[in-house]
């Protein structure tokens, strides 16, 4: 089980040009992407980004794949993940437009490991 989980977290980072993040940003690029999906589901629930099915039918398992690579190598508890998450989230929708992160969103999801 851990060697799959270190498995999954060394393929999730090799996919991550999406989302890696600048030198001036030093913000996990594995929570970076699960919070720019976390915050696209929360604009289009709430009528702020149109809904896209194909984003919407990857969204959930490439979150959970990036947090999990995110947190497993950390140790962290599941509470403290999604902590981690939320507040990067409510960073994101504060500083970015919808559109700049339901593009964002859409990459990483596109990059998520099937």
């Amino acid at each position: 089980m851990k060697n799959a989980a270190m498995m999954l977290g060394t393929i999730s980072c090799c996919a991550l040009s999406a989302c890696s993040p600048s030198e001036a940003e030093r913000v996990d690029p594995n929570l970076k992407c699960a919070a720019l999906i976390s915050a696209a589901n929360l604009l289009v629930s709430s009528g702020k980004a149109e809904n896209d099915a194909a984003f919407a039918k990857r969204a959930l398992v490439s979150s959970m794949t990036y947090l999990n690579a995110y947190a497993i190598p950390k140790g962290l508890k599941e509470a403290e993940a999604f902590d981690a998450v939320k507040s990067l989230r409510a960073s994101l929708i504060a500083e970015l437009q919808p559109v700049e992160i339901m593009s964002s969103a859409k990459r990483c999801a596109e990059s998520s490991p099937r």
